[in-house]
């Protein structure tokens, strides 16, 4: 319970300080989650959290190739940063890299 705590003050810490366009982006995806058109971020990260350990760095919601995306980067434990793109809508992980 603790580290999901932990977790979601992280993930508003990191919308916050990431501007304007953040706070576009969550009150996008609020409204779509209320509407029942995508999956809740904690949702999706508990999906990711099944196929993946490390810890969460930063977390962006993004509208491409017409479709919604959750853009999730995580440090795993071995220190190597790997970006993850989840469809919103399916929670299927669509692309895993890792960053230079």
């Amino acid at each position: 319970m603790l580290n999901r705590r932990v977790l979601m003050v992280a993930v508003c810490l990191v919308l916050l300080v990431s501007g304007a366009g953040a706070d576009d982006d969550y009150r996008e995806a609020r409204r779509l989650v209320q509407g029942g058109e995508i999956q809740p971020l904690e949702t999706i990260l508990q999906t990711v959290r099944r196929h993946t350990s490390g810890r969460v760095l930063e977390v962006e919601f993004e509208h491409e190739d017409e479709r919604y995306i959750y853009e999730i980067e995580i440090l795993d434990e071995k220190g190597v940063v790997w970006e993850l793109k989840v469809d919103a809508v399916s929670g299927q992980l669509i692309q895993s890299e890792q960053e230079d």
